[in-house]
């Protein structure tokens, strides 16, 4: 996943470089009065990649039925649509927020065995899941300059904040592998640190602004903790973790 989405920027970056290197060299800035506004709209799309961070507890390799003997984070992809408004406070400093729709119909969280199910079973661990992202951090943008024989086109920027999601299958019993139904051991709120960076082009008409960006789960996402769920009682934590693609357009 992770490779599809490098993939995805370089295409992006080299598409948009080679739109702008089309156009004839001109003296025009387009968009000139865009760091004197006190706010923007805008749209979002993109993809995200999800996966599982294990902290194991000290029953993990303890031997006895049902207790887990190995577990393995499965990496789910996500389709992203969201709104983007950002305030300004001053020319290299704004605040943003980007409340993002995350589709991917079903997760598979993890693979994991169990002692005494034999060392060749193997169960896939899936919930349901619709994510909602609220996101809002701090934009650090560097000064406008020219590009692609345009002044004033482009401009970098970093961003870092804090992200607060809401899984609306949360309450949704989960599947293994083996079609049987089993609680759902994830928590359905989540709080994670985001940090990330971006490249904004300012166009004729819009404001195009491809970013990647890192999501850090901080909270203990175990919802169950009852001595017949040994999956759980195995682990002292499990935190949510993303990488992001996306695209903002705005203006």
């Amino acid at each position: 996943m992770q490779y599809l989405l490098r993939k995805q920027i370089t295409i992006l970056v080299v598409f948009i470089g080679i739109s702008l290197n089309a156009l004839s060299q001109s003296d025009e800035v387009f968009q000139p009065n865009h760091d004197e506004l006190p706010y923007y709209l805008g749209m979002s799309v993109g993809m995200s990649n999800s996966y599982l961070s294990f902290k194991r507890g000290p029953n993990f390799l303890v031997p006895s039925t049902g207790a887990v003997q190995t577990i393995q984070p499965l990496q789910t992809g996500y389709l992203n649509l969201g709104l983007t408004g950002t305030l300004r406070l001053t020319n290299h400093f704004l605040l943003r927020t980007n409340p993002t729709l995350l589709i991917s119909g079903s997760r598979n969280v993890f693979t994991y065995t169990t002692y005494g199910s034999g060392s060749s079973s193997s169960q896939t661990y899936t919930i349901p899941s619709v994510i909602v992202d609220l996101p809002i951090g701090l934009k650090i943008q560097s000064d406008r300059y020219n590009a692609f024989r345009n002044p004033d086109i482009m401009r970098h920027y970093l961003l870092t904040g804090i992200k607060f999601g809401f899984d609306l299958g949360s309450e949704k019993s989960a599947t293994l592998n083996t079609n049987q139904n089993y609680p759902n051991v994830i928590k359905g709120t989540d709080m994670a640190l985001e940090l990330g960076l971006g490249l904004s082009f300012f166009l004729r008409y819009a404001t195009i602004s491809p970013e990647v960006k890192f999501s850090y789960g901080l909270r203990d996402l175990r919802k169950i903790s009852d001595p017949k769920y040994p999956l759980v009682n195995s682990l002292d934590k499990i935190t949510s973790n993303f990488v992001y693609f996306t695209i903002h357009i705005e203006n």
